[in-house]
């Protein structure tokens, strides 16, 4: 669900630039932009829809987690490899023995290089999992710079790492459901990226040849998997059911990415600014246009709920504008927040933007009827740099909005934000992507506010590092 978020990101960019050159920076802006993300993601990663990026996830569950503001919650701790004690038996008052349950064996250290501090897996330690584990996929210590391979490591809630296994290939994990395997998307063999299953005990993977090569995720529907392709002609979601031929279902022209709504049922094409959002029933095919503000074009953030989306709309650069700044921002073209509804009723002004105000960029709903998004900084007052970390993250409550409360420190700047985890999965870096280094992975507990570390940026690694993680689904 969420390693392909930052590729998603950068599909986003991409197609923002295609749909509407005016809304974009200028040329020597995006010159830059695009050579620190390939920088940063080396280039080589797997195009994934815009989140909802990116493509981890996007999300199909209704109403996934609430958010509280609290006070400054506490980074967990990662442990330091430590022998587990063996506990002494207790006499019963009968003085008979009490029965004793075998303790639980030591725990085994395990040092590979470049990586965090972690242990061997356990045995039976995979049909433990749940809510809140996850799959960290690491650039592994082999991995010199332009090669592809993996080592994947179980994160614990508590905060613990266990070593996995090994994969020679480049992953991007996607979904996991069953225990002992995941879903991903595999790249590196000098051939088109495919959709493949990892088995977590022995590192195998296998080619699922009922996606066509070059898909990404999009995200469940119900038991079905949704993925997504695009040509120069077309874009087409294929719904993958756990056994049986996958169906396909077309969602617009090509360079489009997809959304599921929160109940998995519709997906909306989009995101950079045009002039139709089109959203698409999976189960018939049939698809409509929604009604967008007159005379204007949108960017969809995300679902709201079931039927409603939210958008970001302003009236298109006026025609030779294209080199001029001033007409690139969205507040001196008439920007605003919107409602579009899904329904087919008519769009929801929600908030006039303005040169210090907040444009919602790729975001998910809350179950408190919010909405968490990054910014896009195409307004006249923002002070964020052209790059994917663009200019932290918001909660949209109507027309309010407010930064999102997190504790991830000074020098880590939001990039996403997911559902998972103890609530919200957050994607950091350092600021600007000025400081070496790659992706660190929070999630923030609703009830308490604390902040849990899930996995780190790897010092010195093969950027960038982290590669992408996957939280395990409810059985």
């Amino acid at each position: 669900m969420s390693g392909d978020l930052s590729a998603r990101l950068d599909a986003a960019l991409r197609r923002q630039e295609q749909h509407e050159e005016g809304t974009r920076p200028d040329a020597a802006t995006l010159a830059d932009l695009h050579a620190r993300v390939a920088r940063a993601r080396r280039g080589r990663a797997v195009s994934y829809a815009a989140v909802a990026a990116a493509a981890a996830a996007v999300l199909g569950v209704a109403g996934w987690f609430g958010l509280h503001r609290a006070p400054a919650p506490q980074p967990a701790h990662t442990p330091t490899p430590t022998s587990t004690a063996t506990p002494s038996p207790t006499p019963s008052p009968s003085g008979d023995a009490a029965p004793t349950a075998d303790p639980p064996a030591p725990l085994v250290p395990v040092s590979l290089p470049g990586l965090p501090p972690m242990y061997e897996a356990p045995e039976g330690i995979l049909d433990r999992t749940g809510p809140g584990w996850f799959v960290v996929a690491y650039a592994a210590p082999s991995a010199a710079d332009g090669d592809d391979a993996t080592t994947l490591a179980l994160s614990a809630p508590t905060g613990e790492l266990y070593h996995l296994v090994d994969v020679d290939a480049g992953l991007h994990l996607s979904r996991w459901s069953d225990a002992g395997v995941l879903r991903a998307v595999r790249w590196g063999d000098d051939g088109p990226s495919r959709v493949v299953t990892v088995d977590l005990l022995t590192g195998r993977v296998t080619a699922d040849d009922r996606v066509p090569p070059e898909a990404w995720w999009v995200g469940a529907s119900g038991d079905d998997e949704v993925w997504m392709t695009t040509s120069d002609e077309s874009t087409t979601l294929h719904v993958v059911p756990p056994t049986g031929r996958a169906r396909e279902v077309a969602v617009g022209s090509s360079g489009q990415s997809a959304w599921l709504s929160p109940d998995g049922r519709r997906s909306v094409a989009a995101p950079g600014f045009g002039p139709a959002v089109h959203v698409v029933d999976l189960a018939t095919g049939a698809g409509v246009d929604l009604d967008v503000p007159a005379g204007q074009t949108c960017s969809v953030a995300g679902w709201l709920d079931a039927d409603g989306l939210l958008a970001t709309c302003a009236d298109p650069v006026p025609p030779g504008g294209e080199g001029e700044r001033d007409v690139q921002y969205l507040d001196h073209r008439r920007g605003q927040v919107v409602r579009l509804d899904a329904a087919g009723g008519a769009p929801q002004p929600l908030q006039q933007l303005t040169g210090d105000g907040v444009a919602p960029w790729i975001g998910h709903p809350l179950a408190t009827g919010g909405f968490v998004a990054t910014s896009l900084p195409l307004l006249s007052g923002s002070s964020a740099c052209f790059d994917v970390c663009y200019d932290g993250a918001y909660v949209w409550e109507g027309a309010s909005v407010s930064p999102l409360a997190a504790d991830v420190g000074a020098d880590q700047e939001i990039c996403s934000v997911e559902p998972g985890g103890d609530g919200v999965l957050l994607r950091t870096n350092g600021l600007c992507y000025e400081a070496a280094g790659g992706f660190t992975w929070w999630t923030v507990d609703p009830a308490t506010g604390a902040t849990r570390l899930v996995a780190r940026a790897v010092e010195g690694a093969p950027d960038p590092g982290v590669r992408g993680l996957v939280e395990r689904t409810a059985p």
